[in-house]
């Protein structure tokens, strides 16, 4: 880490030398085309993108005159690509550009995941856990409801030891995630396992051309270095490596990882026609300790401190690695075809302890491992069809994933860290192949979309420890495969009532896949299904755009995660509905804003009773300003930005409720030429704030009579956290 220091403080003399203009355009928030003006060549989007039908012909037309720009043309060695935006198909989808991420601090993937309208990405698991998400009245735990995607890999793992679809971002760098792109709900064809709640795809690039270089400095020990290089004018072809460190906010909360990204696109012509291709690898590695929790009597007692949770011997490590390889084939006419082969190496090692010793003298704590292969394809097939005269855009799209894992939970003690219980070792291939097809049917000013999408799902386990019990059985391990199948539906109906205007009305049939070793042998696999229905408007426009839905759905055989046992709790069936609202706006040029709330209720259909620890209220609030001065003779970039957080009471077990949460982070920079100095602080309010809270029986004392009463836990928030960042652009 020093090392890199030395290097970045190396290259400050040839920034100055080196300076560059500052650029002062104002990226569009209209999700149409950029205007003619700009005079951009409209490409389509990478292989692997977020299909969707409103596809532009590919046959070339004449460009009109008022296309071409008026001065200063691309050298012929220059190649700019700005991808087309096409409308969005339902109301709640919305894309989040480099120009709104930029708002407010994001120094991880917590701080992207945050701008998601209605999103609540906690981390009270530590820096290298995956995040527990809240989205629309689910509690997706650790992604079991929410679909995660970059750049086209997937990063939900199937059947994982600690919840289904886990799904770390943490590998993620957060200067070169070029946009956000979102799906809440369930009705999209392209839309597969996980996506209960909604789908988010986070697609990568670097903003400017160059060789970038930052280092952070801050508060509890945190360092991190960030280079990235791109080399010529495509924004999707770079490389990025990040390495940092931090001691934590209080005991037992030190972290350390690395992660590279890097992606490469290309077009060459062929005999055959143009034929682009991508290649998307990266790896990441990282160690982390956990706090745990802080029972809230003990710390209104004094017998603990807010910080520093009882229990050493949490925490863990994690790995992966990735590689995509991409080619979008010739085009013929109005069709495009896009193939992608994937393959991802995952590793987790987990120690919590939840429950201190109530089940045990020894200690309840629970060692997890999870290791993963997955090798995937896909292929997309868009075109324009001709019916009785109306032009219908039709998407298809077929795709394998077969995703392997061996993995082991144990029981530790607390004096040594030793296993004194083995309760799972068990390996599984678990086999998903699917296919869809939407196609969208204009009527005028309505618009008809008709889809459907079937997955099949092959499950192999085989479990060491199964009838182990000498008592009853002289074996020991058990082998058995399951075999199922789901077939969903999707539907909308849009209708224009302006330029700028349009209402729509969306149904979806959701699912998430099952937990492998919970299936028996020969069952019908049983995919937990969702049925999700939408009605709302959008409004899109270059200085404000906005969606505002009133969503409902109901899940069939639900369940939850409960921390005493560290397992799922079955529900039945339960219901949520709600209202979602997002705004993105730029009142004056200097001045961007992206606001949003959701308000949501879930309840268990049998008992009538509220699920536990959905959120219920998430309002969040981006502000940034940003002018362009001339100081001493040369032109100064001057930004702030702040976030605000709200998320309502939470609810929890046995009629408690959790407590509300306000948070303000915010930012101030300055560039002059090569050189850029950041201020970010998080929390600046210094509000004592829990991060996550549950109810259920514990015993941290050893000493103490053991109890299954519930009480109240915690896991404490970060107070106010500033960091000082400079960068170079050479």
């Amino acid at each position: 880490m020093s090392a890199m220091y030395g290097l970045f403080c190396a290259v400050l003399s040839l920034a100055v030398v080196e300076g560059e203009e500052v650029r002062q355009d104002v990226p569009s928030l209209s999700t149409e085309a950029p205007p003619a003006a700009e005079a951009p060549t409209l490409v389509p989007e990478e292989a692997g993108s977020s299909p969707t039908p409103e596809e532009a012909p590919a046959s070339p037309a004449p460009a009109p005159e008022s296309r071409e720009p008026p001065e200063s043309p691309v050298p012929p060695a220059a190649s700019t690509t700005v991808r087309a935006s096409r409308p969005a198909q339902s109301a709640a989808e919305v894309t989040l550009d480099r120009e709104l991420l930029e708002l407010a601090p994001r120094t991880g993937a917590v701080d992207l995941l945050r701008l998601v309208p209605g999103l609540v990405a906690s981390q009270h698991g530590g820096e290298g856990k995956a995040h527990q998400l809240f989205l629309r009245g689910f509690d997706a735990l650790h992604g079991q409801d929410v679909e995660l995607n970059v750049g086209g890999l997937p990063v939900n793992e199937v059947s994982h030891i600690h919840a289904l679809g886990y799904a770390d971002l943490n590998f993620i760098i957060p200067e070169v995630v070029r946009e956000l792109r979102v799906t809440e709900g369930s009705y999209r064809a392209f839309q597969g396992d996980f996506a209960v709640a909604g789908t988010v795809r986070l697609e990568l690039g670097l903003e400017e051309p160059g060789v970038h270089l930052a280092g952070t400095l801050g508060q509890y020990g945190q360092r991190r270095v960030v280079v990235a290089v791109r080399p010529g004018e495509d924004a999707e072809t770079f490389a990025a490596v990040e390495l940092g460190e931090s001691r934590g906010f209080g005991p037992r909360r030190s972290a350390g990882r690395a992660s590279l990204l890097a992606q490469a696109t290309a077009e060459a012509d062929t005999v055959a026609g143009r034929v682009r291709v991508r290649a998307l690898a990266g790896s990441y590695t990282t160690r982390f300790d956990t706090p745990g929790v802080v029972r809230e009597d003990d710390w209104l007692a004094g017998r603990q401190d807010f910080y520093a949770a009882p229990l050493a011997r949490q925490g863990g490590s994690a790995a992966r690695h990735q590689l995509l390889l991409g080619v979008e084939l010739p085009r013929s006419g109005t069709s495009r075809t896009t193939l992608e082969v994937f393959g991802l190496v995952t590793d987790l090692r987990l120690r919590n302890n939840f429950t201190g010793f109530r089940t045990d003298a020894r200690g309840d704590g629970l060692e997890q491992t999870h290791d993963t292969l997955t090798l995937g394809a896909r292929a997309e097939h868009r075109r324009r069809l001709q019916i009785f005269s109306r032009e219908l855009p039709l998407e298809l799209g077929l795709g394998a994933k077969r995703d392997g894992a061996n993995q082991t939970q144990r029981r530790y003690r607390e004096t040594d860290g030793t296993f004194y219980a083995d309760e799972v070792d068990a390996r599984f291939v678990q086999t998903d192949i699917w296919g869809y097809a939407e196609a969208q049917l204009p009527l005028g000013a309505w618009k008809l979309l008709l889809g459907g999408r079937a997955d099949a799902l092959g499950v192999e386990i085989f479990d060491a420890l199964a009838f182990r019990d000498p008592r009853y059985y002289d074996g020991q391990g058990y082998s058995r495969s399951a075999f199922g199948v789901h077939l969903g539906a999707k539907a909308g109906l849009e209708l224009t009532l302006t330029e700028r205007w349009r209402l729509f009305a969306s149904y979806g049939d959701g699912f998430r896949s099952p937990q492998a070793r919970s299936l028996a042998e020969g069952e019908r696999a049983p995919f937990v299904s969702v049925r999700g229905a939408e009605l709302g408007a959008r409004r899109d426009g270059e200085q404000l755009a906005l969606q505002a839905s009133l969503f409902g759905s109901a899940v069939d055989d639900d369940f939850f995660f409960d921390h005493a046992a560290g397992t799922t709790v079955f529900t039945g069936r339960t219901v949520r509905a709600g209202l979602s609202a997002a705004l993105q706006a730029r009142p004056w040029r200097e001045v961007t804003a992206a606001l949003s709330a959701t308000v949501a209720h879930a309840r268990v259909r049998e008992t009538n009773t509220l699920l536990p620890y959905f959120a219920p209220l998430v309002a969040r609030a981006d502000v940034g300003w940003e002018r362009t001065l001339r100081l001493w003779g040369s032109e100064t970039e001057l930004s702030a930005g702040t976030g605000l957080t709200l998320i309502g009471p939470r609810p929890l077990p046995f009629d408690e409720y959790g407590s509300t949460v306000f948070l303000a982070d915010a930012q101030a920079g300055a560039r002059w030429g090569a050189l850029g100095l950041r201020l970010e602080v998080k929390n600046l309010l210094n509000t004592r704030w829990r991060d996550g809270e549950f109810v259920y029986g514990s015993r941290f004392d050893p000493e103490a009579p053991a109890s299954l009463l519930p009480a109240r836990h915690f896991t404490a928030g970060p107070p106010r956290t500033a960091s000082l960042t400079l960068e170079v652009h050479l």
